[in-house]
């Protein structure tokens, strides 16, 4: 069988026509495709380079106007184009591609992809292809009846991986730890960032409270720190409030909270409901105004209030704003089951999330909400997590919170570094607000810790003080 015949052009037409038709099916392809190996029409394969060059860096809409001019960024692009047909080949391809069939053209095009790989190994494929069966087998019923020496193989069936040999490589890669030790992105909470060795890609942290304790207030903090003053992109995923509440949240814990800048002695907070009522002071709205040209300069937060959020909705979007906008970390607010109270829908949510975290290596970050009866707890486990106490077993780092009453502020102090930098002991100040937090769950390091935090949740003003002792 000649080469020319190991290939079905007609759906790699049509698979490319979808993709221009319906971008944003890009998403749910864009890890399977290897284009070097899929494409047997050198047309198509540089029609989806393209596309996948276009979508992640220039745009995730289309039209002509706007193909025309990605194209025209590089001549030697653009003459491709044209020499392929340019738009007018893509407007035929888009005509007769269905997006619902993608999937369809998607399989065939593995098929035979992985039929020219074998081929190319020295592998007797002709059989296989010849037999009768071979119009309704797919990639994986070609893997099976070859059985034997699979190795090598490089088009991607549907995400496998192949296996290493663990340890081949650990001189080298404790040499590359030394300078360059694991630890991920900063956290503005000191503690948390030494305990969980910052925030790494492909890792997930939950954090827990009891509702109304301001779940959204702390994510807000770590939000505008990762996503506005380091500018790094970030998407943040809601599912109970809307962008002019998390707006507030920005302005407050930004002049409120000394690591952005604007904060410089007691005194200088303002409050958030001051600033939702327009009863701030002309000082006051002076650096407000300051803080909005600060964050209009420098963020890079893409927020999205989802009205739905199955966890499809949640993956599409996800994958959508990393490929096409380069978001480094997401946050998930808040985890609950869609159209359910299910706990295993809650997990399976928190599943949906780490596995996004580790295939896309971005960092993640969600709420959860805590049983009523925390409050009445002295000892916080997952078993206080409402709904979904298996999600534990799922995540990175889980971190458990509740308010501290004040009337049992005689049984803690505050183990914390004095201005000398030594350890010492300090009394719960009276009139303070105070959450203690467990670590619960820490792939970074040490468990069980108890740590503490002074909380203002008018002025979303979070101060981590110290580990959490019992006088």
């Amino acid at each position: 069988m000649t080469e020319n015949l190991m290939a079905d052009y007609t759906s790699e037409a049509l698979f490319i026509g979808s993709l221009f038709k319906n971008p944003i099916l890009f998403v749910d392809y864009a890890e399977l495709m290897k284009s070097k190996y899929d494409f047997e029409d050198e047309a198509m394969k540089f029609m989806y380079d393209s596309f996948e060059m276009y979508y992640t860096t220039f745009s995730q809409e289309i039209s002509e106007t706007k193909v025309q001019m990605f194209m025209s960024k590089e001549p030697e692009r653009l003459k491709k184009f044209k020499s392929y047909g340019g738009w007018k080949t893509l407007e035929k391809q888009m005509d007769l591609a269905d997006p619902g069939d993608i999937q369809n053209y998607f399989d065939s095009i593995k098929k035979y992809s992985l039929v020219r790989e074998f081929g190319r190994k020295g592998f007797p494929i002709q059989k296989v292809v010849q037999h009768k069966a071979f119009p309704k087998m797919k990639a994986e019923d070609i893997v099976r009846s070859m059985r034997f020496n699979v190795d090598n193989i490089n088009t991607v069936i549907g995400g496998g991986k192949s296996s290493v040999l663990l340890g081949k490589d650990l001189k080298a890669k404790i040499e590359e730890w030394k300078t360059s030790p694991d630890i991920g992105e900063e956290i503005p909470f000191p503690i948390w960032h030494s305990l969980f060795r910052g925030w790494r890609k492909g890792k997930l942290i939950v954090d827990g409270m009891m509702s109304g304790n301001g779940k959204s207030r702390r994510a807000s903090k770590i939000a505008a720190y990762i996503g506005i003053k380091k500018s790094i992109p970030t998407l943040v995923l809601v599912n109970e409030q809307e962008k002019e509440e998390w707006d507030a949240m920005m302005a407050s814990v930004i002049a409120n909270n000394k690591e952005f800048g604007f904060w410089k002695s007691p005194g200088d907070e303002i409050d958030e409901t001051d600033i939702l009522l327009g009863q701030c002071t002309d000082e006051q709205y002076a650096r407000l105004d300051e803080i909005a040209e600060w964050v209009k300069k420098k963020t890079k937060i893409y927020f999205l209030d989802l009205d739905k959020y199955s966890d499809a909705d949640i993956e599409r979007e996800v994958k959508k704003h990393v490929l096409g906008l380069g978001v480094k970390y997401m946050f998930y607010d808040t985890l609950k089951g869609y159209k359910t109270d299910n706990w295993e829908s809650v997990k399976q949510t928190t599943t949906k999330l780490k596995d996004l975290c580790k295939e896309l290596k971005i960092g993640g970050y969600a709420t959860i909400q805590l049983t009523d009866d925390t409050v009445m707890t002295e000892e916080l486990t997952s078993m206080n997590i409402a709904n979904a106490k298996q999600l534990k077993h799922v995540v990175d780092h889980l971190v458990l919170e509740k308010k501290i009453d004040p009337s049992k502020f005689n049984k803690y102090k505050i183990k914390a570094v004095n201005g000398n930098g030594n350890w010492g002991e300090i009394e719960l100040a009276h009139g303070k607000t105070y959450y203690m937090q467990k670590i619960d769950k820490n792939r970074g390091g040490s468990t069980g810790l108890e740590l503490i935090t002074e909380v203002d949740l008018g002025k979303n003003l979070w101060i981590e003080r110290g580990y959490l002792i019992r006088s």
